[in-house]
Formats: structure tokens, sequence, C-alpha cells
């Protein structure tokens, strides 16, 4: 087998900062996360961004969003910066997402919009962070890249046509809301669940971690997040979240029905079956010509 490049950038950095590696963290598909001790013993977390078409330029974003965020309280901690890896505090204890489905949604989405508040009152600076309409042509050609994988893996040809068929009204959805947008933030771009890590020093008592940072319409994020829950709980848990958060619920609303139909067209969920229904019903349909 041939050896991995990126184990020579994990070593890299780690004679770099003179760390001492510990177990390897879930970091998704994206990156190599290691948990890991400095010289000085303190407790930190080494994260290198995989496979990407711009490493280095997901690396340079995500330190910047970090800086910015450093005095929210409400992000986890950048300590330094390479041209290819992040060394970041570590959150203790670490643990994820502070839901159970068999419970109610309160909990999480208080934890959520304190989290989203502080983070989108950061001024993001002069740093040259994408735009919503840029990351939302790249979201949508993972939808159908994901349709095809999905498609063929499971040898289902017609996984995903419900989220597939509305793709065309959701661009054109978003593409108003973008063009209507009342203001732009700094955004999360990957706020849900397992990126929410408990940490006891933090005001809220959790951090959010692993951003794919981005300006744009603070409705667009409260969505996302409301996206990834159960199919039943998108529309629901977007209004309250929002309402929490001090977003315009009604936009909040529009932009779930379109992230949800993307779910639908990636076609990977456990409830694909419930959530094709939801993006097929007249109500989404309704959402994707617009808030209100």
């Amino acid at each position: 087998m041939a050896p991995d490049p990126l184990d020579d950038v994990v070593a890299a950095a780690a004679r770099h900062w003179r760390l001492t590696l510990g177990e390897q963290l879930a970091g998704g598909t994206r990156s190599a996360v290691y948990a890991a001790t400095d010289p000085g013993g303190r407790d930190v977390v080494l994260k290198v961004p995989g496979a990407l078409t711009d490493p280095i330029g997901v690396t340079a974003a995500e330190a910047a969003a970090l800086t910015v965020w450093r005095h929210t309280g409400a992000a986890v901690g950048l300590v330094d910066v390479t041209f290819r890896a992040l060394l970041l505090h570590r959150a203790r204890p670490g643990t994820n997402a502070p839901w159970d489905p068999k419970e109610s949604l309160d909990d999480l989405i208080l934890v959520a919009a304190e989290l989203l508040r502080r983070l989108w009152a950061a001024d993001p600076g002069s740093y040259r962070f994408p735009g919503l309409s840029e990351v939302y042509s790249d979201a949508e050609r993972v939808a159908r890249q994901d349709a095809a994988y999905e498609r063929r893996a499971r040898a289902e040809p017609e996984r995903g046509a419900a989220g597939l068929s509305r793709l065309p009204g959701a661009r054109a959805a978003a593409q108003e809301l973008i063009i209507g947008a009342p203001g732009s933030v700094l955004l999360h771009g990957d706020f849900r669940t397992k990126n929410l890590v408990r940490d006891t020093t933090a005001p809220a008592g959790w951090l959010c971690l692993d951003p794919l940072p981005m300006i744009g319409d603070p409705a667009c994020e409260v969505a996302a997040f409301a996206a990834y829950l159960p199919a039943g709980l998108i529309l629901p848990a977007a209004e309250l979240l929002a309402i929490r958060a001090g977003v315009d619920a009604a936009r909040a609303r529009a932009w779930a029905a379109i992230w949800a139909v993307h779910q639908s067209a990636q076609a990977w969920r456990d409830d694909q079956d419930v959530l094709d229904r939801l993006v097929g019903s007249a109500e989404i349909g309704r959402l994707l010509r617009g808030p209100g």
C-alpha cells in the first residue's frame, strides 16, 4: 500500500510544534485530527485538512474565522497555524450534541441560538471569506455527486429523485433569498450537532468547531442546522431556532426547504423515505416560491 501523503504533513506539523501525538480523533472525511500534548504538557488538538481542492486555502480560512471568533466564547480556540495545519485548544470533556432524539428540542435550540448569536456578532475583518452565492453553487454540485454515488453504491437508480427534481426550484429560491437578504454576517458554514462539543470553560458550556466559514444570511445558517435533524423536525426546528436567535422565521423556513431538498438529493439519510415525502410536499413547494 502506498504511503498516505497526509501522514507526512501530520508528522511535519508535530515536529514543528514539538507535539507528542495521541489518539486520532473523529474529524469527518475532510481532516486528520489528533489529540496531542505540547512541550508544556498542555492538551491540544492537531488538525490537518485532507485531500481537498485547496487544503492550504481551507486552513487559512478556518484560522481566519477562529481568529475573528477568539473572544466570542463560542468557537474552539486557535493556538497557532502553519500553511497546512492548525493547532487548537482541546475542549473538555468534548462530548457531542446536547440532545437526545427522545427528548425535547428545547435544550439543543437554546445552546445553538446562544452560540450563533455570539458568532454572528463578531466583525469579520479584512480576510476575504467566500460569499454564500459562491458556496451555494458548490453545495448543489456536491448534492448531485452524492446522489450519483449513493445510487451506484446502493444499486437504487431512483434514490434521491425527489430532491434532484426540486434542485432547480431550490436554486431559484436561494438566489432570491440571497439577493433580498437584509444583512450578512460571518457564518460558521457547517454548524450542526456533530460540530458542537461540550466545554465546561465556555460561557454557554458548549463550543463549535470545524467551520467552513462564509459571508451570508444568518437565516441560511439556522436552516442548515435544522436540515440535519430528523425530517419531521426540519421546518419546526428552523422556525424555533430563528426566533431564539433573532432571525426572520419566514426566511429561515424558506432556507430550510432549500436545504431539505439538498439533503434529499444527497440520498444518504436513514430517514430518506420520510425526507423525500417532505420534499415532495405542497408545503415545500410553497416555501420554495418565497418566504411568508
